[in-house]
């Protein structure tokens, strides 16, 4: 897409989001969005830093009470989408990949009084997240790391360091004996 077209376009829907929601949204005029949906509660704040950019389809999503903050110059591929009803915050030049998936909360499926279990998520400066990747509630990821592609992060992750989940591929031929399985 022609580059001035795009701004425009970032330019138009960043008014209209203003205007929406007030001073409950802070985000700089200079953002490369396109195709991008925002939603946010009555009592939910999200902050943008400056430049961000998507490639593709991205949600951000903002439920409850919650505050979604994201740094400077953060780049999202195709089909991203981060829902926060706690607190989710991105440190500087983070990227993307394909289908990201963040989410800072999990149905409380005993449905024992609160319909979410809701927690924190932070992750630091310079944090490259590969394709198909699903950060979960309660992580906290440290600045220059790389979450290989299709990894569930639901733990800690130490600063400068890589995580991949090793994945063990298993062919079973199939004979009348678990035909059915």
């Amino acid at each position: 897409m022609n580059v001035k077209l795009k701004a425009a376009k970032s330019l138009f829907k960043i008014a209209y989001w203003k205007c929406r929601y007030g001073s409950r949204l802070k985000m700089p005029w200079i953002q490369g969005f396109d195709h991008v949906y925002l939603e946010m509660s009555k009592n939910g704040r999200m902050s943008f830093g400056e430049r961000n950019e998507n490639r593709g389809k991205m949600h951000f999503i903002c439920a409850g009470d919650g505050r979604l903050e994201i740094g400077n110059h953060v780049i999202y591929a195709i089909g991203g989408c981060i829902t926060c009803m706690g607190h989710i915050k991105i440190g500087d030049y983070c990227r993307f990949g394909n289908n990201v998936v963040i989410v800072d909360h999990d149905h409380n499926f005993k449905n024992q009084g609160e319909e979410f279990l809701v927690g924190e998520i932070t992750i630091g400066d310079r944090v490259w997240i590969g394709a198909n990747c699903t950060i979960l509630k309660d992580v906290h990821i440290g600045d220059d790391c790389v979450i290989a592609a299709g990894s569930v992060i639901k733990k800690d992750v130490p600063a400068h360091t890589i995580c991949y989940q090793k994945r063990e591929t298993v062919y079973v031929p199939i004979s009348s004996e678990n035909k059915g399985v």
